[in-house]
């Protein structure tokens, strides 16, 4: 299956679990919102005069990261997701504050050092490995000097997996891959990131634990 596919069987899947994946995801909101404002607290403090730039890829229905990050006025927020149907709950969710992008991540373009901080839940996963490891070196040349990725990868290696029925979708079938967490921790230090926070938390997946390596790591300052 070419990358291609791939994306357009995500695409669809998503777009038939919207409303599922929304409740389905509601058990780790409290983990969300945990490392998220860990995040925020490594970064500046957005002001009129100096508000912060943030991107989110895979932001789904933008319940509830997006909507933290929106209930901020000086947080300028700009939120990604491949499924048409996730972009339009987003729009239920959020203000029109928030530049929602729909399509494929690695379409989006941003200017060299544009952004305070990239963040990614559960979403670059979906990636083919070497896209994943030329996402994360686009994020390192977006990034300001000084600015953070938070994301989170799954703990075990995969060169590639897919579920036709995941959470009862019956169009395309769900990707994902994953270069595992000692991988991931040598991608990420191979590209100049600095790792300030590495933890794996298990999620209960209805009954089935799942590691992901949550990290959150640094663009080195000159």
């Amino acid at each position: 299956m070419d990358n291609s596919q791939i994306k357009d069987n995500v695409e669809k899947a998503y777009d038939n679990i919207a409303d599922t994946y929304l409740s389905w995801t509601e058990n780790t909101f409290a983990s969300r919102l945990s490392y998220l404002t860990r995040l925020l607290a490594l970064l500046p403090t957005p002001s009129d005069e100096k508000p912060i730039s943030i991107l989110e890829l895979g932001c789904g229905a933008g319940v509830p990261v997006t909507q933290t990050l929106a209930s901020n006025p000086h947080i300028r927020i700009t939120a990604n997701d491949i499924s048409s149907a996730q972009i339009a709950l987003a729009r239920k969710h959020l203000p029109e504050s928030v530049r929602l992008i729909q399509g494929d991540m690695m379409d989006i373009h941003f200017q060299p050092e544009e952004l305070d901080a990239v963040v990614g839940m559960y979403s670059i996963s979906h990636l083919p490995r070497e896209e994943q490891t030329t996402m994360l070196q686009r994020i390192m040349q977006w990034l300001k000097p000084g600015g953070r990725l938070l994301m989170n990868f799954a703990e075990r290696e995969s060169a590639a997996h897919t579920d036709e029925t995941w959470l009862g979708g019956s169009e395309g079938g769900m990707y994902w891959s994953a270069w595992g967490a000692e991988g991931t921790r040598g991608v990420l230090k191979q590209l100049g990131y600095e790792i300030e926070i590495d933890e794996v938390v298990q999620d209960d997946e209805r009954g089935k634990l799942v590691g992901f390596l949550w990290i959150v790591a640094k663009k080195p300052c000159p």
